[in-house]
């Protein structure tokens, strides 16, 4: 099996819009992490590592290991949102995966 890609998150505290922006203007993505029985958290990844995954073509079908601060989570992407007008990421959805959990 590859070695799953990781990326880099940070735990967010402030949830809704005004949340959002503010991780926006520091050169995040906002988004939520969720599943495996375990409470949403809110995070913010970095722009560029999305973006970069995003262009591959496969960026959804693709097992990620998320680092939120220290904690190491196996992940794979649910939902991006994009701006409708200039198509950038502005939101992104993650679920977690139990170890073992299988993906069809």
């Amino acid at each position: 099996m590859a070695e799953a890609i990781e990326l880099k998150a940070w735990a967010r505290q402030g949830s809704g819009k005004g949340g959002a922006r503010a991780v926006r203007r520091e050169g995040r993505i906002p988004g939520t992490l969720y599943g495996d029985r375990l409470d949403p958290q809110t995070i913010a990844v970095d722009y560029r590592a999305i973006t970069q995954q995003l262009h591959t073509g496969h960026f959804q079908s693709t097992v990620f290991v998320l680092d939120v601060e220290g904690k190491k989570t196996r992940v794979i992407p649910r939902a991006v949102q994009l701006d409708p007008v200039r198509d950038f990421p502005i939101h992104v959805d993650f679920l977690r995966l139990s170890k073992d959990a299988l993906v069809t």
